[in-house]
């Protein structure tokens, strides 16, 4: 059966046909128009690929000046390795991102120059700033580049040597060393209480009143003069007016989960301590806490 349908086939003659194609033909060929066919054999009947380009994909195409390749373009972010499995340095990376001397990489805003003829003042201001990359992106660009950009550099006038000569790590291990000392000597005119005057229904990280990590005015100077320890000096600007007085007003979600948690902890204190009046300290607020 199957010979007498290829001889059939092949005794298969086609004469003054008109064919219109419009679409895609098997092989990715694209015909559109009219076509006269005549004398087609079995191996012959479907057109032949005459001027077609074959769109071959590379896996990279050729880095830019700007530091974006193909990879960028389609949000694949930064690879490592090239198409061959070989490590080289990678421009996209000395391009948009900047490594301090003490090993921290930097970065811009993501999208700040996106349509910025509708962004006011304040939102210009705040895509000019600069952000820590995550631990495992550092990690990343360390094996990305070539020993030369982890060297340090003696720029003149440079920019960045303040964020060069401090190291954040250490910065922060001093703030939290000097907690008790700024709590209790450092000038509060500028920590300015929490202050939300419209609620919603879920939880925002801006309920939260974290400034735990507040700096009086001075604050650098003083651990710079003090070799590390915080003693305040004190300044005209630090003494507030007589009539300067801030509360904290509105009570979050934060605020009722942060008492629902102070409660419970009692109640399993009174495990092993026994019934606690509602007249011992414990229950009453005091000013100045989370409760008071």
């Amino acid at each position: 059966m199957l010979g007498l349908l290829r001889k059939s086939m092949g005794e298969l003659s086609i004469q003054g046909s008109r064919i219109s194609s419009r679409g895609m033909l098997p092989g990715n060929n694209t015909i559109s128009g009219t076509a006269s066919i005549s004398g087609l054999t079995g191996n012959q009947l479907l057109l032949p690929a005459s001027g077609s380009v074959l769109s071959k994909r590379a896996y990279f195409k050729p880095m830019g000046d700007d530091g974006r390749g193909e990879t960028a373009a389609e949000g694949s972010g930064i690879t490592l390795y090239d198409s061959k499995g070989l490590r080289t340095p990678l421009k996209a990376v000395e391009l948009r991102f900047k490594r301090l001397d003490w090993g921290m990489w930097i970065r811009p805003k993501a999208g700040r120059n996106k349509k910025a003829w509708k962004k006011h003042t304040r939102q210009l201001q705040n895509r000019e700033k600069h952000f820590f990359c995550a631990p495992y992106h550092n990690s990343r660009f360390d094996r990305a580049v070539l020993s030369e950009i982890k060297e340090i550099r003696h720029i003149p006038d440079d920019p960045y040597k303040v964020y060069n000569d401090i190291s954040y790590q250490n910065h922060q291990s001093i703030r939290r060393k000097n907690s008790e000392l700024v709590l209790k000597y450092g000038s509060q005119i500028y920590n300015f209480p929490w202050y939300r005057s419209h609620y919603k229904k879920q939880i925002l990280a801006s309920d939260k009143n974290d400034n735990h990590v507040y700096e009086p005015p001075g604050y650098q100077k003083d651990i710079a003069d003090g070799n590390g320890v915080f003693v305040p000096t004190e300044r005209s600007y630090d003494i507030p007016a007589p009539s300067y007085v801030l509360e904290q007003r509105g009570e979050s979600k934060i605020a009722r989960m942060e008492e629902r948690r102070y409660w419970k902890a009692v109640r399993l204190g009174e495990r092993y301590t026994g019934f606690i009046s509602q007249c011992h300290p414990l229950k009453l607020p005091v000013y100045g806490t989370k409760l008071g």
